[in-house]
């Protein structure tokens, strides 16, 4: 026959073990101390899996060959790493999560695509504008007047394009003809003087240095045109498109496009 398990001891005036204010204490110590170690037990937990490499943490990655002595402002302007998730046991050490550290850098081996960015494929550039050069491009400086430059209008960042003009030779009589042509098309103005005012150069002829990003291609052209003819800068918009094919000005060819221009506009409908 099963029995019953006995009720609890009544004390004399009929309240339980808990019912003393002592025994209420002792009860409420206790489960406290209980969840104090659930907690604990919990934070070990969490923690041996983060150290485990459970939490994905972003880096950033390359996603093309990035070329040895490439700035870090370079690759970033054109794309050449992302930033990925991996876990945390997998990051490398000096692993970089912000592209903010690249600026002013360089890289000081080739990195290969897939491969993580640390601080110690990274050393600093040295001067400002060296960073903003790919490979294939040179800092040339052009020293030009307001007329030719827009100085004080021309700002540090803009986007230009540069043309050249000379006085050629032509014919048995030795006549100088001018012509013009695009040497090259959306530049990016490294330095330019901030006024006009401010960009005299001795003598007080207004002139000044922009320096501007080419291609090692154009380099020579630009310099050569600077010293042997003249060179103007045109600002470009934002939303600027590209000639398919520079061809050269001349005078000739300016008064056919005026005569057609001339026979277009006095069309009737």
């Amino acid at each position: 026959m099963q029995t019953l398990p006995k009720p609890p001891r009544l004390t004399k005036d009929g309240g339980g073990p808990l019912s003393s204010k002592g025994g209420s204490i002792a009860a409420a110590v206790f489960t406290a101390i209980v969840a104090g170690l659930l907690i604990v037990l919990f934070l070990n937990q969490y923690r041996d899996g983060v150290n485990k490499g459970g939490v994905p943490t972003p880096v950033l990655v390359a996603q093309k060959l990035i070329e040895q002595g490439t700035s870090g402002d370079t690759a970033g302007a054109q794309a050449l790493f992302t930033t990925t998730k991996v876990p945390r046991d997998q990051l490398k050490a000096g692993a970089i999560t912000d592209a903010a550290v690249l600026r002013g850098k360089v890289t000081v081996a080739e990195l290969l695509p897939g491969q993580q960015l640390t601080a110690a494929d990274f050393k600093p550039a040295g001067h400002g504008i060296v960073t903003k050069l790919a490979p294939d491009e040179r800092a040339l400086s052009v020293t030009l007047d307001s007329g030719h430059g827009l100085l004080g209008k021309v700002r540090t960042g803009d986007h230009v394009d540069v043309l050249g003009g000379f006085q050629v030779t032509s014919g048995l009589g030795g006549v100088q003809r001018p012509v013009l042509q695009t040497l090259m098309q959306n530049v990016l103005v490294l330095d330019a003087p901030k006024s006009a005012a401010g960009a005299a150069v001795g003598g007080g002829n207004n002139t000044a240095q922009v320096v501007l990003r080419v291609t090692n291609r154009t380099a020579p052209r630009i310099a050569f045109a600077a010293d042997n003819g003249k060179v103007w800068i045109a600002l470009r918009p934002q939303n600027a498109s590209n000639l398919e094919r520079s061809t050269l000005t001349t005078l000739s060819g300016l008064l056919v496009d005026s005569q057609s221009l001339k026979v277009a506009t006095g069309r009737t409908p």
